[in-house]
């Protein structure tokens, strides 16, 4: 009978210990609804944005630096337009970022927070820093 007892006392840890070793609980959890909502919508519109700001400015370096007279080439209508374009999504990134990825706000200063530190707005690239940064590129 004493060897029964410690049988059970012994499967009885081993059950415990396999009990400690399992994942901890998280903190949150997403319903199936919120992972399907995820999975149709995709990546959120900033991230979305903020990489169509980033290909077009790479654009714009990139058709300055080839250009054999880039100041001439900065005043073509065709880089101007996609100037505005770029200039015209900063100022909408600079709109919707912070209610789209819900930066919290120090209720300290009543500034927006952006992982901690406070959050300033993109500025608006002009063709001057353009030219500047493509003759740095060649």
């Amino acid at each position: 009978m004493i060897v029964c007892y410690a049988e059970k006392r012994m499967q009885k840890e081993k059950a415990e210990a396999s009990q400690e070793t399992v994942a901890p609980s998280r903190n949150f959890t997403l319903s199936i609804e919120d992972r399907l909502r995820a999975y149709a919508q995709g990546a959120p519109g900033y991230i979305r944005r903020r990489r169509r700001m980033e290909d077009l400015e790479a654009r714009l370096l990139a058709k300055l630096a080839a250009a054999t007279a880039p100041a001439e080439a900065a005043a073509s209508a065709e880089l101007v337009a996609e100037l505005t374009q770029l200039n015209d999504l900063i100022d909408r990134h600079n709109r919707y970022y912070p209610i789209e990825a819900q930066l919290p706000i120090d209720v300290r200063t009543g500034r927006l927070l952006e992982r901690g530190v406070p959050w300033r707005p993109l500025a608006a690239v002009t063709m001057p820093d353009l030219l500047a940064r493509a003759t740095q590129a060649r």
